[in-house]
């Protein structure tokens, strides 16, 4: 049996490369793995899969990762799925706070920085589900 426990995580991101990187890992702890490309889409699969999280970039076309935590913090039906939103460093290796701030208001349960070691994403999805929201 996996570690898993058939746990459906959503990963968001317009780049393929960064999707697959994070399936790759989280997909070796047994958790099954769903994509969207950009915040739109996102919302719509969410709402039809209900995954048991949502690990979303911060910066994408259509519809940013902030916008789109909000709405789904915002329906019914998918306000109970953690968020967890990263983003790519900035100089110095950080964040600036007021993106931090914007995915929190937004209800956001967690903000990462890119790089995230494979270990760290790991953990902090774990951290998540044992939280829940």
């Amino acid at each position: 049996m996996s570690d898993g426990d058939n746990r459906k995580i959503l990963i968001v991101d317009d780049l393929p490369d960064s999707r697959f990187l994070m399936r790759m890992t989280l997909g070796r702890s047994g958790w099954d793995v769903i994509e969207a490309a950009d915040g739109h889409e996102a919302v719509n699969l969410a709402n039809m899969e209900m995954p048991d999280v949502v690990l979303m970039d911060y910066n994408m076309p259509v519809m940013d990762g902030v916008e789109a935590c909000r709405q789904l913090n915002d329906m019914d039906d998918t306000a109970h799925i953690p968020v967890i939103i990263y983003t790519g460093a900035f100089s110095g290796g950080n964040a600036p706070d007021s993106l931090k701030s914007q995915a929190f208001d937004a209800g956001a349960v967690e903000f990462l920085v890119k790089p995230i070691m494979p270990n760290d994403l790991k953990s902090k999805v774990e951290a998540v589900f044992k939280k829940g929201k």
